[in-house]
């Protein structure tokens, strides 16, 4: 059975941090603007101790839009393959989308490595490997680096706005829908027109949503249009995306990394586009100002890139590939969600049926009788894993852990990879923690570098991987001097903030939007810059230890944990401490023992004779330390303790008799 409890506190838990973490992006954003600084990184990605533990042993976006269409009746399962179905030539495919340009179609590009490859590579070609479309990115209008104008007018009705009847709801009504986690999305008809979807002289053409999760709250509100007509597309799709991006000064982060990493091989990105949106609700023509459109993830992605609409597509709502999110993901014999609102509150559908391979591939991680490295050799590709990983690094992307991410599975295949998503708070410069047990600076240490993504069990065992710091070295350096150099982030930030500086200058985005700077360029690619140092000389920083409940026996207390680990390769030692106090006043601490060693990868343990201990309630902590340089690179465990409303990050409770 599912836990509720437990399923309800993490939800609130994570809705409550991600609007401080909103909060302090938007002051950030404002302070530092182009070059952004997170000191005080969001609590929701630390892991709960009640859900496991982490790194191969047993040990998170936008709201849901379950408005898919349907897809066409599937084929027959195809038997499971070790490699995705191949490309094809979209030429010789008959699916074309409807009111396409044959001459504009995807062609191909061939598969990431193939023809010469430096033998130096750490990329180096692979079974399953995929390469995205590059042409997808430069037609039907997508080169142009200009701002379109998109028109609404409402078409409204008397009546009421229910979840069962929204004959009655209005714009006034889509503003104010405020909750992406509920069943009732608020919808109205609209007409819908831009100079490349001209009047159809129909009185109503589509359906206007709000879209987002955190940013609902915001004066400033995303939008979202469906098409009524599936044939009648716009540029080949049926949903446009409209991101206001509220917290965001310089309003390009999100296509600026989309665009730049349409250009990387084993990624697949996202089409983008600047838009000026305008809504007639009756009283005429609102400027509502600048906006990015972003291309949907849906049948049409995949079939625009010359792949099966069959394939399945999730996008992560608070998913870290834990043991326990499958008490929300049970099947029905057929494959399809038991309960399809439970399943997509961890993982939204986006495409494609029989969701087995999904469930095969959690149990899998989480079989003990199986290694890590075989299971990720099956399900997953590690060209397109380190890429994903590296990317998200270089970009400071540390909001790719419980959500911001997709998975595609390709029909007839058990592969999964990961494809990027929701970037509008990337090029977040590493800053390293503050040397201190403050709450702030240990929240802040869990989460630079390679520990922020402990809390994602795919992600933390990829980690501790043999040689995983070297690969992410090589990855980042082939990246940088290859794709994401400073000359093309330069010229492109630039470029885009040139386009936007009219629409960002005036209202009503002035008006919300104080701080834009038109010219970030350099201050963009300094990040990248940074952080790609940082990748090399600071990351140091363990991944956290686990504490694991202390039992006593025969007058002994003992403590274990699962280790820490230091990809950069120095061995870890801990510090115990325990004390009467919460706090871990001077005063109160009552045993510590410094200098413990790992013992041989698996639980480490250390007891503590029963007599040095009172009755009552005791408190330990755990401090990891990398061997190179111990008062600098060390780390608090990942356990975490609620007492009178007050969060203790690294610290367990128990009770002496």
């Amino acid at each position: 059975m599912i836990d509720w409890q437990l399923f309800a506190a993490e939800r609130n838990e994570s809705t409550i941090r991600h609007s401080l973490c909103v909060l302090l992006v938007a002051v950030s954003l404002s302070a530092c603007d182009s070059s952004l600084v997170i000191e005080l990184p969001p609590e929701d990605d630390l892991l709960d101790p009640a859900d496991g533990t982490v790194g191969g042993t047993d040990p998170d976006s936008t709201g849901s839009e379950p408005d898919s269409e349907p897809a066409p009746e599937p084929a027959p399962e195809s038997p499971p393959e070790t490699s995705p179905e191949p490309v094809p030539d979209p030429a010789q495919d008959p699916g074309t989308e409807p009111d396409s340009d044959p001459s504009q179609e995807p062609v191909p590009d061939p598969a990431p490595g193939a023809g010469s490859v430096d033998p130096d590579s750490v990329f180096q070609p692979a079974p399953g490997d995929m390469a995205d479309v590059a042409s997808v990115y430069t037609q039907n209008g997508y080169a142009d680096t200009d701002v379109i104008r998109i028109d609404l007018r409402t078409v409204t009705s008397s009546g009421t706005c229910t979840i069962e009847d929204l004959s009655g709801c209005t714009l006034a009504d889509v503003i104010a829908d405020t909750n992406a986690n509920d069943e009732f999305k608020v919808d109205i008809n609209v007409h819908f027109k831009t100079p490349e979807y001209p009047d159809d002289g129909l009185v109503s053409n589509a359906e206007l949503r709000q879209r987002g999760g955190g940013t609902r709250q915001a004066p400033q509100k995303s939008f979202r249009v469906k098409l009524d007509d599936s044939d009648r597309l716009w540029r080949g799709e049926r949903h446009l995306q409209l991101n206001k991006h509220p917290f965001e000064s310089s309003r390009i982060r999100n296509k600026l990394s989309f665009d730049l990493m349409s250009e990387i091989p084993h990624l697949f990105s996202f089409r983008t586009q600047f838009a000026n949106l305008w809504i007639d609700n009756g009283q005429g023509a609102v400027d509502y100002g600048l906006f990015t459109h972003v291309e949907r993830g849906d049948r049409r992605y995949l079939e625009r890139r010359g792949l099966s609409g069959e394939g399945k597509l999730y996008k992560a709502k608070l998913f870290r590939f834990r043991e326990l999110e499958l008490q929300s993901l049970l099947l029905d014999a057929s494959g399809e969600p038991v309960d399809e609102f439970v399943f997509e509150t961890v993982l939204e559908i986006e495409a494609g049926d029989d969701h087995r391979n999904l469930v095969n591939m959690i149990n899998a991680l989480h079989n003990p009788q199986r290694s890590f490295r075989s299971v990720f050799d099956q399900y997953f590709n590690e060209n397109n894993v380190l890429t994903w990983l590296t990317v998200n690094l270089l970009f400071g992307q540390y909001d790719a852990v419980r959500h911001n991410y997709f998975l595609y599975n390709p029909n007839g295949s058990e592969k999964f990879y990961f494809l990027p998503w929701d970037y509008d708070t990337s090029f977040i410069e590493f800053v390293e923690p503050a040397n201190d047990l403050n709450h702030e600076s240990l929240l802040a240490r869990l989460q630079y570098g390679y520990a922020n993504g402990s809390s994602n069990f795919f992600i933390s065992s990829y980690y501790r991987l043999p040689g995983a710091h070297q690969r992410i070295l090589s990855a980042a350096e082939e990246i940088r001097q290859n794709y994401m150099t400073d000359q093309n982030i330069v010229e492109k930030a630039n470029r885009y903030s040139t386009a936007i500086q009219t629409f960002a200058a005036q209202e009503p985005d002035s008006v919300h939007n104080p701080f834009f700077n038109a010219v970030p360029g350099e201050e963009f690619s300094a990040t990248v810059r940074s952080n790609h140092d940082a990748i090399r000389n600071r990351f140091s920083y363990p991944l956290p230890p686990t504490l694991n409940a202390p039992t006593f026996s025969n007058g002994q207390w003992q403590f274990t944990w699962q280790p820490a680990h230091d990809l950069t390769g120095n061995s870890i030692s801990y510090d115990l401490q325990i004390a009467t106090s919460v706090d871990f006043q001077p005063d109160s601490i009552v045993v510590t023992i410094n200098g413990i060693a790992d013992q041989g990868g698996g639980l480490v343990s250390q007891s503590v004779d029963g007599s040095r201990l009172s009755s009552g309630n005791h408190y330990v902590r755990l401090i990891a330390r990398a061997s190179n340089e111990p008062q600098r690179y060390w780390q608090i465990a990942d356990n975490r303790l609620d007492l009178n409303n007050r969060l203790y990050l690294g610290v367990i409770q128990f009770e002496s008799p």
